[in-house]
């Protein structure tokens, strides 16, 4: 009987300790600390999506990472159209403003053009990567708003969640 007690009780400690060590988020990890602030209006007028960007990331870790989800905060009169990572030279193309700059492709992970940023990887002590968020926006007459960006990633067997950007509100005529 002990030894069946001592048993269940192991069992449930390596499951709850597996639970933590690979399904739990550790805080924001090797791509910096959150950081949401400020606010950032910007009139986009009638155009149907935005590009809301560029957040820097960097990985700090001596292991690579692998992006998981892009995610807006608290969307309101936007939908998230999609994320791209933009080497150094391209990060002028990617800052905030009406219209989406990189058409449809093609993200084929060559280094000088963008790339999805979904599944997508950062090596070890990597150079600085950017990422840009498409958004649409179904009203073209109505103010979107989000609070963020949320990236979640893993390494190690570990997950991550960083959340970054200025709150962001799009306006169809001029920002006061």
């Amino acid at each position: 009987m002990r030894t069946r007690i001592l048993g269940v009780g192991v069992a449930v400690g390596a499951l709850l300790v597996a639970g933590w060590f690979f399904g739990v988020r550790h805080g924001d990890g090797p791509l910096g600390e959150s950081g949401l602030g400020d606010k950032l209006c910007f009139p986009v007028g009638t155009s149907e999506t935005a590009t809301i960007g560029t957040t820097r990331l960097q990985n700090s870790s001596s292991s690579a990472i692998r992006i998981t989800d892009v995610s807006l905060i608290d969307p309101t009169g936007v939908e998230d159209a999609g994320a791209l990572l933009l080497p150094e030279a391209l990060k002028d193309s990617g800052s905030s403003k009406p219209g989406w700059s990189f058409g449809d492709g093609p993200f084929d992970r060559t280094p000088d053009r963008p790339q999805f940023a979904v599944d997508a990887a950062l090596p070890a002590k990597s150079p600085e990567t950017w990422l840009v968020v498409q958004v649409r926006r179904p009203d073209i007459y109505g103010e979107g708003h989000l609070t963020g960006i949320r990236i979640e990633y893993e390494t190690d067997f570990r997950r991550y969640a960083l959340e970054t950007g200025p709150e962001q509100v799009l306006r169809p005529g001029r920002c006061s």
